[in-house]
């Protein structure tokens, strides 16, 4: 005898243990640095914005891979010999990975300001979307 697990309770769930499993992953995985915002602007428009205070461009990359975005700076000195009396503006190397959904797509990047913005749009296929039907009184094909 086979064992499935479920959401407690839920019988809906047959089927999505590895879906869950990813889930508990990237939520024990990931830091708390640099700290972002996920917006959401409508529906189908949504940003990512990182705060990189200290970074520019060329200390930053942005990749997607199938549905996971990566956000990683390069292994920079950004403090130099410098001697810090307090150091309270972290400036450390990071690596963040986000899971996009079904039909997110990356659109753009920016950096400004300090914030790595990284803007996503849901574009759902033509042949995906929900189809309406006119209702008619009486069969027309029949009629031919």
């Amino acid at each position: 005898m086979t064992n499935t697990t479920t959401w407690p309770g839920q019988s809906w769930t047959v089927g999505f243990d590895s879906m869950f499993d990813r889930i508990e992953k990237l939520n024990t995985q990931q830091s708390g640095y640099p700290p972002h915002n996920v917006v959401k602007h409508d529906d189908d428009r949504f940003e990512i914005a990182i705060a990189v205070a200290g970074f520019n461009e060329k200390d930053l990359f942005v990749e997607q891979k199938e549905n996971v975005i990566t956000v990683a700076s390069k292994d920079v000195d950004l403090n130099g010999d410098k001697e810090y009396i307090h150091k309270g503006i972290a400036t450390r190397k990071f690596n963040k990975t986000f899971t996009l959904g079904e039909y997110i797509e990356l659109e753009e990047v920016t950096l400004v300001d300090g914030i790595l913005s990284i803007y996503l749009e849901k574009r759902i296929p033509d042949e995906k979307k929900p189809k309406r039907f006119k209702i008619n009184q009486k069969r027309e094909l029949l009629n031919e």
